[in-house]
Parts: C-alpha cells; structure tokens; sequence
C-alpha cells in the first residue's frame, strides 16, 4: 500500500514537472514568433491561422509565461534580451486584472479568426467584467480615459447578432456605466504603480534613473526652445504608439511587445532633428508629469500647449498616447 502511495506521488511530480516545462526554442525568430503568435487578438497585424489565446485568460497567461522562459535559454543579442527582462518583470505588475486592452479592438479581431465561437467571446466577455471586480478589491481602478475608451468600444459592438455576446456585453456596460475611476490618471494611481513606472523608464530609457533626476535633465534641455515646426499626426484611434511613426524606414527590428506592434524600436529608433529631439523631450517632461507627478488632465493640456503651440485636440491626443503607453517616449532619451 505505502509502495503504491510513492509510485502515486512519483508520478504527481512527474506530471506537474511536465506541465511546467517552457517551450523549446533554437532561435531568436521561433520564440518572436510563438509570443506573436499568442499575443494574435492584441496584434495590428491580422493573422487568423492557429489557436486564439483570449487575452489575459489563464491559457494565454501561462503559454505566455512558458514563452518567455523559453526565449530566456536562447542565444540572445543585449538589445533582446533588455526587452525579454522588462517583459518577464512586467508580468508582476498589474495589467493582468485589465484583461481588456482599451488600444485594441479585441472583438474584432476575435471574429475574424478560424476558431472563433460566440461562447468563447461571451465567456471572455464575462472574464473582463471578472477581473475588474477583483482589481477593486485589490485597490487597482481603470483611470477615467481607460474607463471611457473601454466603454466606448463595449457599446461600439452591442448589435453584435449573438444574443449570448450581446447579453455578456449589455451586462459589462452596466457595471462600467457605475463603475468609479481611479482620481489620479497615470501609474502612480496603482498600487505599485511606482516600481512599475520605474520599470518602464528603465527599459525604454536604457538607464537606471529616478524620475525626479530624468525631470531636472530634461527641463535643463528645455530651456532654449527653438522654433518648432512640427506637423503632428492626429488619428482615430491609438492602436499603434506615436513613437513609431519615428523608427528608421525599412529596416525595422523584430520585438516581444504587442504594444510596440512586435518591433524593438530601440534598436529601430532613428536619429532625430533639432525640432523632433525637442518635441520627445516635452513629451518626456509631460509623461514624468501624468505618471510621476499626478498631473490631471489641464495641468498636461496645459504644458503641451505652451511648450509645442499645439491646439487642444493636438494637446488631448497627445495626452492619451501618455496615458496609454507610458514611458515610451523616453525611447528618444539622450
């Protein structure tokens, strides 16, 4: 009897270690791919070959987590692998409880792929409305942009010709329609959203500084305006950061970050003029300001109006590209 008991246990070890093990990767390209591959609703790039992985779902978060363990024993360049290192940390933070991205329009991507079925959309549907409710209860809220740009996109799909996706989408309308937004609009409003902001200029900045310091060298820099003569692009939507419509032509590297369109922009960035180098540099200032700071939405307005002579539809898009991909203009820091 206590011979079957071990064999049991044995083979309880056996089959747990299993299922822990990462994936196997030879190269670089195969691990950019599998992470692609499992990021594919949250993708600008329209693939609907193979498994669909519901964004923040148990199955997405551990085959993610599996990846990267498995680029991790892969041959990597320093550029690679400083990102691996700022993804592998990122999973300690928050994100996972907004289990719907607000850049990306998840529903449509889901429908479009091979696997799609109304029951898998309505169960993520619900996983949403789930995670948020734990999220408050942890002290993490959606800032009011986040909370209005979700729920613009929920109802943008209500006659969507499911009755069950319709009754899940209908429900999480009326959560958010009560829903309370955190007051503060950038990191710091999260509960670790300090260290988390941290992170993020670390990577992007590709050095260790407190914010405070980046603040007093980039208000030094700002200090001689030159005559700026930018033409700002203004989209519909914020589904690609601003900072890669400034990465070198053609030649673009291949990253791990669906937020940056699967593209190592540091490795792609370009050498900026004397107005662009000044234009990252106030968007630097005014992201330190919203995610370091606390500034509310006037006190950014405000800023970017009087450093760049921007309107305020220019200033208020800028805002949300902050907001929504913090610290990446510290991608352009000198």
């Amino acid at each position: 009897m206590i011979r079957q008991i071990v064999l049991l246990l044995l083979v309880s070890v056996m089959l747990s270690a299993c299922s822990e093990q990462s994936d196997r990767f030879s190269t670089y390209t195969e691990g950019q791919q599998q992470i692609g591959n499992i990021n594919n609703l949250l993708s600008t790039q329209l693939d609907n070959g193979g498994k669909t992985y519901w964004p923040f779902s148990e199955a997405y978060l551990q085959a993610r987590h599996l990846a990267y363990q498995g680029l991790a024993n892969v041959e990597l360049s320093d550029s690679q692998q400083a990102q691996l290192n700022y993804l592998i940390i990122a999973q300690r933070y928050p994100e996972r409880f907004f289990v719907w991205p607000v850049q990306r329009d998840v529903i449509s991507n889901a429908i479009k792929q091979d696997d799609y079925t109304p029951e898998a959309l309505g169960k993520w549907i619900e996983r949403v409305e789930t995670k948020l409710i734990e999220a408050e209860q942890s002290n993490l809220r959606l800032n009011k942009l986040e909370l209005k740009l979700l729920r613009s996109m929920v109802i943008s799909h209500l006659d969507n010709n499911n009755e069950n996706v319709v009754m899940a989408l209908t429900k999480l309308n009326q959560y958010l329609a009560q829903y309370k937004p955190r007051t503060k609009l950038g990191l710091v409003g999260l509960a670790n959203g300090k260290d988390w902001y941290q992170s993020k200029l670390n990577y992007f900045a590709n050095t260790t500084k407190p914010p405070l310091s980046w603040l007093s060298e980039i208000q030094h820099l700002l200090k001689e305006k030159p005559t700026v003569d930018l033409s700002l692009p203004v989209f519909s939507s914020h589904n690609k950061p601003l900072v890669l419509q400034y990465l070198e032509d053609g030649d673009l590297h291949a990253g791990l970050d669906w937020q940056l369109d699967f593209i190592d922009v540091k490795q792609s960035k370009r050498q900026l003029n004397q107005d662009e180098q000044y234009f990252w540099s106030v968007m630097m200032e005014t992201d330190l300001g919203i995610h370091y700071h606390t500034w509310n939405v006037q006190q950014a307005r405000v800023n970017l109006m009087k450093r760049l002579s921007v309107n305020q539809q220019q200033a208020d898009w800028l805002i949300e590209d902050i907001v929504l991909y913090p610290a990446m203009s510290f991608i352009f820091a000198r």
